[in-house]
């Protein structure tokens, strides 16, 4: 005889309790939050790879992309510079100042040669540096990278496992500009022997190095293999962060968030890096401020891109804050509960629901032994005798 047959309408005057719910299942969508994270985590360290990688392979890879890259630089003024000086050292080295003097002042005014040879030294300068700032040497300073990117692709491939027969340094071909430098003394009278030597005929400048290129050869080819891969998955990592999460809106607001600082990350790493490449062109004698423009001008797409998607991370943390702030602050999870409970032995009751045993008596219910009666309930009558048998 069972305890819960008492009472007024059982079989013995009471009114079955109803049974107990099953164990509680685990609450659904526990996994939730970890997973939104941890694909939010993986988004955002993957995305500055990403840019990276495109980066790579449009613009060094590529010799279209690595030409269109390097282009302005011709147009720095300090690279202009470095060039000049380069080339001057070269033509006024290779001149017979002696012969040259001679041949433009009498016997009695040997004494001024001393002044005059500093002079041509200074003319030559001068020469120089006007022939590199004029539109036709952007043409030269092409067809020179043009050339070099070959070498630049070997130096990749080497991966650093070998001595690069070229010393790292990559000499960029610049007879055309001595040519114009030499027809420029001409013209303002100085006087060149009538078969020139090879050095006013050729010019080498070497401004760029590529051992850092070599020593990170195999990382460079990976990048420019999986670039797209990369692309693809980072992608799928943020998107799936915020279809994975609770509450959708600050979902997008951690994702702009992460983008955001993921891009102040790939900054500094520019940033890293272009102090690495400086010093080992430092170490070259490249002069520093060329070499400082030409990092300046080969990293000014990746940086852009890097603002560019900071900007739109931004713009993401704008836009759904001003949505949370609109449409109020979203409501807690869903939670999973048993029938007609909202929770388990201790919780508060369901409205309208039976009393959990042990728990609380609902509101207006039949008493029930053990159960301590809701306050203004009927007492419990105790327990009554079972009929006779016959």
């Amino acid at each position: 005889m069972s305890h819960y047959e008492y009472g007024p309408g059982g079989p013995y005057g009471g009114v079955p309790y109803p049974p107990a719910p099953a164990a509680r299942p685990r609450a659904v969508g526990a996994w939730r939050p970890p997973v939104a994270l941890m694909l939010l985590v993986l988004g955002c360290l993957l995305a500055p790879l990403v840019l990276a990688g495109v980066w790579l392979h449009l613009n060094i890879m590529d010799v279209d992309g690595y030409v269109a890259t390097i282009t302005p630089v011709a147009d720095e003024p300090a690279v202009q510079q470095a060039v000049a000086d380069v080339l001057t050292d070269q033509v006024y080295g290779a001149l017979d100042v002696d012969q040259v003097l001679q041949g433009a002042l009498p016997p009695e005014f040997d004494i001024i040669s001393g002044p005059l040879s500093a002079q041509l030294e200074d003319l030559t300068h001068r020469l120089t540096l006007q022939a590199v700032s004029s539109s036709t040497f952007r043409g030269f300073w092409v067809a020179a990278n043009r050339n070099v990117h070959p070498i630049l692709m070997k130096a990749i491939r080497s991966k650093g496992d070998v001595d690069l027969d070229f010393g790292g340094l990559v000499g960029l071909d610049l007879a055309g500009v001595t040519r114009n430098i030499t027809d420029l003394l001409s013209t303002s009278g100085v006087a060149l022997p009538d078969t020139l030597p090879e050095a006013l005929t050729t010019g080498n400048v070497s401004l760029l190095d590529s051992r850092p290129l070599a020593r990170a050869g195999a990382i460079i080819l990976a990048m420019d293999d999986l670039y797209w891969l990369l692309l693809l998955v980072t992608v799928v990592l943020l998107v799936g962060s915020v279809l994975v999460a609770y509450r959708r809106l600050p979902a997008v607001l951690y994702v702009g968030v992460g983008l955001a600082l993921s891009m102040a990350a790939l900054e500094a790493g520019i940033a890293v890096g272009g102090a690495y490449y400086l010093g080992v062109t430092d170490d070259a004698g490249i002069p520093h401020d060329a070499s400082a423009a030409v990092f300046k001008v080969f990293t000014s797409a990746l940086r852009l891109w890097g603002w560019a998607v900071l900007a739109a991370g931004l713009m993401l943390v704008v836009a759904a804050g001003v949505a949370l702030l609109v449409t109020g602050r979203e409501g807690p999870p869903p939670q999973n509960v048993g029938p007609g409970y909202p929770g388990y032995p201790g919780g508060p009751q369901y409205p309208g629901g039976p009393p959990y045993p042990g728990g609380p008596q609902h509101p207006g219910g039949p008493p029930h032994p053990g159960v301590p009666p809701y306050p203004g309930g009927p007492p419990y009558p105790g327990p009554t005798a079972p009929p006779p048998s016959r």
